[in-house]
């Protein structure tokens, strides 16, 4: 009977299935004695190369029940996420994509559920980024897949050029809609104002701006290669009234007294043709337009 069914490949497949299933209500039973969060170990994990064989050409009907198997896993509220292990996680997601490399979801929601900081996910972005990686390799022209890595460094991480060379690289992938790609081009250049590479990011914008044909797009390139070099004239007048300070032993109360200096010749305006004024609290200089909420909000409390 055995040999019969081994040697039919649907029976096999069969058999397989009916396994799987038949351990379902076993796992629970185990889970109950010994625990919720080590359910998943109590699986046994095959290689991906037993799996292939085993699965007799169905590799993604093999892949789908993992899938879920992981979902049920990671998903199960019983299980606090503190007591999940990232690894065991990472290891379901590449088995499911050994067996279906073309499984963009299964990079894309994996990597997020391992990278994703707690209460979320796991908060293990170097394990998240393996299978990131991995699913770049395997769909080199998903934008998907970096667009979403890239989204974990921007928003969990201090490293902004690593967020913008992965929304660089989005954008670059072949066909996508013009608006797309540059609003994805703007999010690398955002990402590198943000981690301090001003001078790429001003490169970034300066590039959507010549390239886009959309004159709305255009407008909002020039509005932000504006900003920076607001930014940059705020640090050059914050460093003199640094030297101010050195030089006459207080902070200047306002930028008009950087006029003393003899770099100085004159106080520029900000992009929209307003002043720049001193921060006391923070000792530095601020262009009025950049930061109109700050001046609004301190309004309001002293009232």
């Amino acid at each position: 009977m055995i040999n019969k069914i081994f040697n039919n490949s649907y029976l096999c497949l069969l058999f397989i299935l009916l396994l799987l299933a038949l351990s379902i209500p076993f796992q629970k039973k185990i889970d109950n004695e010994r625990s919720n969060f080590r359910s998943i170990e109590n699986i046994v994990l095959l290689s991906p190369k037993t799996l292939k064989i085993m699965s007799l050409g169905f590799d993604n009907l093999v892949a789908d029940i993992y899938w879920l198997r992981a979902v049920q896993y990671f998903g199960n509220p019983e299980i606090p996420k503190n007591l999940k292990d990232p690894e065991l996680v990472y290891k379901y997601f590449d088995i499911i994509t050994e067996l279906d490399p073309k499984f963009v979801n299964a990079y894309r929601y994996g990597g997020t559920f391992i990278s994703d900081p707690l209460p979320f996910g796991l908060n293990r972005l170097d394990i998240g980024t393996n299978l990131f990686d991995k699913g770049q390799i395997n769909n080199p022209d998903n934008f998907r897949i970096p667009l979403e890595h890239g989204f974990q460094y921007f928003f969990y991480s201090d490293n902004k050029e690593k967020a913008s060379e992965l929304f660089k690289e989005a954008s670059e992938k072949p066909n996508l809609k013009e608006k797309r790609r540059a609003s994805i081009k703007g999010m690398a250049a955002s990402a590198l104002d943000k981690g301090g590479n001003r001078e790429l990011s001003k490169k970034i914008w300066q590039e959507i701006h010549d390239s886009t044909q959309n004159e709305g797009r255009r407008n909002f390139a020039l509005l932000n290669l504006k900003e920076l070099n607001t930014k940059d004239l705020e640090d050059k007048l914050t460093g003199f009234a640094n030297k101010y300070e050195e030089t006459y032993g207080s902070f200047p109360k306002n930028v008009e007294e950087l006029l003393i200096l003899k770099e100085v010749k004159k106080i520029p305006k900000d992009h929209e043709g307003l002043v720049f004024y001193i921060d006391p609290e923070t000792k530095t200089v601020k262009s009025t337009a950049l930061n109109k909420h700050l001046i609004s909000t301190k309004a309001e409390d002293s009232k």
